[in-house]
């Protein structure tokens, strides 16, 4: 019954990354992350690093702590370390996600992505620009993203088309 290594924390490189970016301290994924977090800690050796970034894996558990630690002191409110911890893990619904809307919302990176969706939905349903306000369309996106933990844009799937339409774009 022993296990010989822990399972992958599925989701877990996806929220690190949105640690990383609502933290501001280094460029986006497609950017040189992976370079810039090695610039943090040189202690670090760089395949360890794309293991956390892109593969699901755990760093361990003292090197998380104070990953985690460093980029919430990055950040203008104060937030949880041990929450965090256990959302980076486990994830949602295991662990609530310690992301506030505000926090989402002025995330660019998460902009992008709810601009991308926007407008994959417009044009998959045929939505004209004069039948929405754009404003209030683009934050009810942005709040159904955080509530399905969308935090990258292959997080969104075909099967979210219809929910997201029916959020954005409501018969009034």
């Amino acid at each position: 019954m022993a296990q010989e290594a822990l399972p992958a924390s599925l989701g877990f490189s996806a929220r690190l990354n949105m640690l990383w970016d609502l933290s501001g301290v280094v460029p986006a994924q497609a950017e040189g992350r992976v370079l810039a977090v090695l610039g943090i800690n040189s202690c670090w050796r760089e395949t360890e690093v794309r293991k956390w970034l892109q593969k699901d894996i755990l760093p361990p558990p003292l090197d998380l702590r104070n990953m985690v630690s460093f980029l919430l002191a990055q950040m203008d409110e104060a937030q949880d370390v041990s929450r965090w911890e256990a959302f980076l893990i486990y994830g949602s619904p295991v662990v609530s996600s310690p992301v506030n809307a505000s926090m989402y919302r002025q995330d660019q990176a998460r902009r992008e992505i709810a601009s991308l969706i926007f407008a994959q939905l417009t044009d998959e349903y045929g939505i004209a620009p004069s039948a929405y306000d754009a404003d209030k369309a683009f934050q009810r996106c942005l709040t159904l993203m955080h509530k399905f933990n969308i935090y990258e844009l292959q997080d969104f799937q075909p099967g979210h088309l219809e929910p997201f339409r029916n959020y954005m774009f409501p018969v009034e």
